[in-house]
């Protein structure tokens, strides 16, 4: 992977959603299915995504709720990035899809997420001392 490449996607395993995401491959994704372009896409970040798709990533992947970046990039109204992932490839055929709740991917996700709270209150603590 190039220094970019890496750079970002640092920085989206920042983001809480992708907590524990290692991205050992570009196309690894987060609990709910979630890829860094899903990620890119809420950001509106149109030079993240060619990055993103110029190095590889699955452009379709479906993740949370079964949306893929397309219905990322529409649902928050980047309709430039819309028209570059369209321009590349994007199934268009999810336009208009309807966002489906995945009660145990968000049941992992919440258990994950007070996982790493616990950690890092513990780090806190064994640096901090208590305060």
């Amino acid at each position: 992977m190039n220094e970019n490449l890496i750079k970002l996607l640092e920085t989206i395993k920042s983001v809480p959603d992708f907590y524990g995401v290692e991205f050992s491959s570009i196309n690894d994704t987060n609990v709910f299915g979630d890829n860094a372009l899903h990620c890119v896409c809420l950001w509106g970040d149109i030079e993240a995504a060619k990055l993103l798709i110029e190095n590889g990533i699955e452009i379709n992947q479906h993740g949370e709720g079964g949306f893929t970046p397309l219905n990322m990039a529409l649902d928050f109204k980047h309709q430039e990035l819309a028209n570059y992932l369209i321009s590349v490839g994007a199934d268009t055929s999810v336009i208009g899809a309807k966002f489906v709740y995945d009660a145990e991917k968000s049941k992992k996700h919440m258990q994950g997420m007070a996982a790493e709270i616990k950690a890092l209150e513990e780090k806190i603590k064994n640096t901090c001392g208590n305060a």
